[in-house]
């Protein structure tokens, strides 16, 4: 069975995304959840992973399937940046 340049692409991206990214992102949430708050280098990750998402859902739109898990990403990113947001305003408060 022949495979399209694009469909070999997304493969490779959706592989990255499982072995890196989420364990990435899963690994921080449990850290923003124990009321830590984002290193800069954790802000530079999610800065990278919003650009990537959005490129992603871009390339390959014609994909529900891909769309979904892009989707499923993007939420993951915005509930751990706003437990993120809320631990730094609790720090702010306290100095």
């Amino acid at each position: 069975m022949q495979h399209t340049q694009s469909e070999k692409i997304m493969v490779v991206v959706l592989e990255d995304m499982v072995n890196q990214s989420i364990p990435r992102i899963l690994a921080i949430r449990q850290k923003v959840r124990h009321g830590e708050l984002l290193t800069l280098t954790e802000v530079d990750f999610f800065h990278m992973m919003v650009r990537r998402l959005s490129r992603c859902s871009h390339d390959f739109a014609h994909d529900s399937q891909c769309m979904t898990i892009f989707a499923c990403i993007a939420h993951m990113l915005y509930k751990v940046i706003n437990r993120a947001h809320e631990n730094e305003q609790k720090a702010l408060r306290f100095t």
